[in-house]
Order: structure tokens, then sequence, then C-alpha cells
């Protein structure tokens, strides 16, 4: 199967990103971002073992998480005990008529009936995003490559200590959370110039240096080599894997298969490449086991609805950093023969995915590649949630939360496994908990486009 390049379509493209970027801010879209550098950070997954309290939050149209240990499916972070209560924090994005944002972060000692207001929160200006990390916030600017320090006491006071700046290198959305991964408590990895990455202590708020050391190619056949980042709030036990991709000008043609770098946690070497054969794979979550599954965000069924390339496709990488040959699927036997995108493994075996009815498509697939078709999809209304049980091998449409697309997170905190959903266009937010299996009870609703995380 040929990947087929609509060369004329490029502007189309351009037009399209511009007529529903309103939209795609809204629902935490990285294509977007991709397009017109501003990052986003969608969702909040969690790395092996223990609880996660949300992955990074992100001022970017998406949650981005903090963090509170790690643990299946959930966001990232680390909740270790020590003195003081607990204190979980709430980051809202809010946007304005213009596109610009603002994001707003509340503290409360309560997951069930968390306080919040935009009057009442702290404001940071831009894409800026979070992480909890030792006990205490950090916060990645988003107007600067900088990131601050904060302790948080007990009467929900911020304490601003000191920061680090990424000012001397080339990165194209600050120092954003988005794109970082936790080697150990005193090394974190940050992205840059293709395969590069910085490494930095985030206890110490020192630069450690950067790391070269790759064979992941820049290029692959005309398509140009992207970080899927960590929109996920993952954090590993063992060795770290960042998943790269490759696509084009526009975004539209993707590779059929996404290399995965293996980083020793110690010596922080790459110690290995897998090739998955997948293309656009960026959205990575942990199972109780380890194991951790990868799944497109950017790359779309586009072409694969008219037989003209690959589908998206889901990834599983076993502890031993293996890829699963027997595991990796596009989910449309259990959808009906529908195309799936944005899998997150959730817990007990089961997670979430938004699957593209194309049934609800007005087009001709047995043709060429239709651009009004890829109009619909950048719509983004023809999407819906689905529950993916891989354990029994069965798929539904999830209908115990009121969902729409890709504006959706998940988080695991204290045990609880929380579920985000934006509705009006990110005007609001409702957070609701989910049961063994999958059941949604609402807890509450919040202004703005927002998730939750952990601070201790």
């Amino acid at each position: 199967m040929q990947m087929r390049s609509i060369n004329e379509s490029g502007q189309v493209v351009r037009v399209l990103l511009m007529k529903h970027a309103r939209w795609f801010s809204l629902g935490s879209l990285w294509l977007v971002g991709a397009v017109f550098g501003v990052g986003c950070r969608s969702g909040l997954e969690g790395g092996e073992g223990g609880d996660a309290s949300g992955g990074h939050m992100n001022g970017s149209g998406g949650q981005a998480g903090g963090s509170a240990g790690t643990g299946p499916g959930g966001e990232g972070g680390d909740a270790s005990g020590g003195p003081g209560k607990s204190i979980y924090y709430l980051t809202s994005t809010v946007f304005g008529a213009d596109g610009d944002r603002q994001v707003y972060v509340g503290l409360d000692d309560s997951l069930d009936d968390f306080k919040f207001s935009t009057g009442s929160a702290r404001e940071f200006a831009g894409v800026a995003s979070l992480e909890a990390i030792d006990r205490t916030l950090y916060v990645a600017s988003g107007e600067e490559p900088t990131i601050t320090r904060y302790q948080i006491t007990d009467e929900f006071e911020w304490i601003e200590e000191s920061s680090v700046s990424f000012s001397n290198y080339p990165l194209s959305d600050n120092a954003n959370f988005f794109y970082q991964y936790r080697a150990d408590d005193h090394t974190w990895y940050l992205p840059f110039d293709g395969n590069r990455r910085i490494l930095w202590d985030p206890l110490e708020l020192k630069l450690l240096g950067t790391r070269d050391d790759s064979s992941v190619p820049l290029e692959q056949e005309g398509l140009m080599l992207e970080a899927g980042g960590n929109r996920t709030g993952v954090r590993y036990e063992g060795s770290v894997l960042q998943p790269y991709f490759y696509h084009d000008d526009d975004w539209l043609n993707f590779a059929p298969a996404s290399p995965i770098a293996v980083y020793d946690p110690n010596t922080h070497a790459e110690t290995a490449v897998l090739e998955a054969p997948c293309p656009g794979l960026a959205v990575p979550s942990v199972d109780e086991e380890g194991n951790v599954y990868f799944s497109s965000w950017d790359h779309t069924p586009y072409f694969a609805l008219f037989d003209a390339g690959p589908p998206p496709c889901v990834v599983k990488v076993s502890r031993e950093r293996e890829i699963d040959v027997d595991f990796t699927t596009d989910l449309t036997e259990l959808t009906g023969g529908r195309y799936a995108m944005n899998f997150r493994y959730v817990r007990d075996g089961w997670g979430f995915a938004d699957v593209l009815h194309h049934e609800e498509l007005e087009g001709d697939f047995t043709g060429e590649p239709d651009i009004d078709v890829l109009d619909q999809i950048f719509e983004f209304t023809h999407f819906h949630l689905w529950r993916i049980d891989l354990k029994n091998g069965r798929a539904e449409r999830y209908e115990d939360a009121e969902t729409g697309s890709f504006g959706w997170s998940t988080a695991r905190i204290d045990g609880r496994s929380l579920l985000f959903v934006p509705q009006d266009g990110g005007a609001k937010t409702k957070i609701y908990e989910l049961d063994v299996d999958g059941g949604a009870k609402q807890l509450f609703e919040v202004e703005g486009d927002a998730s939750l995380g952990k601070v201790r």
C-alpha cells in the first residue's frame, strides 16, 4: 500500500487548519500546535506501579496534569508521603475570543468538593504547563523558556523559590512539560532539535548538559522527524521510552512506522531504537504489568478510508522493552470496522479511544482521497468516545458520561480513576470518577478546560 501525497493539498490543509483552529485549541488537539508551534498536552497517564495524580497540566488547550506517583493509565506524577496534608491542584485553561489563553491554577485538600474559581486561582499567561515533583509545583512558563519551582503551604500559599532557564537551546515551545520524561528524581529529559535531549535536575534546578547520541534518523524518505512528546505525563519504572514519528510539512502524510528510542535511566544513553509498525505514535499509557501502549494523535484515518495509506493503530511494548508483535491493532475488529485514534489504557484491562464513525461522513471512499472528507474529519464531530476492553476483546460506545472527542483526559489519583470532559468547546469541564467497569459518577463541574493533579 502506497501513501499518496496530494501535492495541491498543502494550501487547502492550511486553510482547513485555520478554519477549525478554534476547535483544535479548545479540544486540545496537538495538530494545530504542531503546525503553528503551540504545544498541547491532553490527558494524564501514569507510569508503572503506584498511583498517578494527573499528567502535566498544560495551558495549551489540553490538560497536562501534575504528578502523583505513577500508575496504570493514570496521569503521571509523584505523590510520595511526607509531612503536611494532602493538597491537590486543578488547572483550567480559559480561551479568549481572539484565541489567547490564560491558565488558572487552584488548590484544595479535597477531590470530592474541590472549590475553584478563576477569580481566586493563580493565573499564568499563555501555554504554561505544570508538574508536581518532590511535593512541590514546577511551572514551565508559556512566554519564555524557564521553569520555576513553588512550595505550597498547608494554607494553599504559593512560595516562589528559584528558576532554571533553557534559553541557550533552540526550543520551539519554551520548556513545556508536554515533551518531558522523567529518568529519576534528579534527571528529566527535554527533547529538542530532532533527536537530541537536554538533561536537567529539577531538585537542584540546574542543567546537566545534552545528549546527542542517537541512531534515530532526522529524515525518512523526505519526511521530517518529530518527537511524540509525553502528553499523558507517563513516568516509567526502568528504561525511558521516547516515541518519534515522521511527517511532511503539512502534517498530512506520515511514515507507516514510528521509531521509539529506549534510554537507560542510569547512564542516560540510547540503548535501542524500536521500530513500531504504526504511524504518528504520540500517546503513551501504561498498564498494571508495566506494558506501554502507544497510539496516534496527529495521524488521522483520512488516507486509510480511501485505502490509500496506513490506518492509525496501537502498539504494545512489554516491560522488557520489546514490541509485542502479536498485539498491534487498528482496533477495527472491536469497533465494527471503524478506525480509532488516541487510545489510552485506563485500568483493569480496558481503556478509552476516539473512534471515527465514518458512516456519518459524506464521501465516496472508493475513489481518490477527497479533501472535503478531510474537512469533515477536522470538525471532529464524527469521532465518539469508546470504551475498549482489551482483556475481554470487546468494545462499545461510551455513554456513561457526556463526552465529545479530543478534549477528554483521564487521571489516577489516590487510587481513584478520574475522567475530565470539557463541555461547550472548553467553556467548562465535568469531572467524573470511574469505577472498575468504567461506570462514571460526576463529582463536580468547573469553568474552563480543566483537569486535576496532586502536589502531595
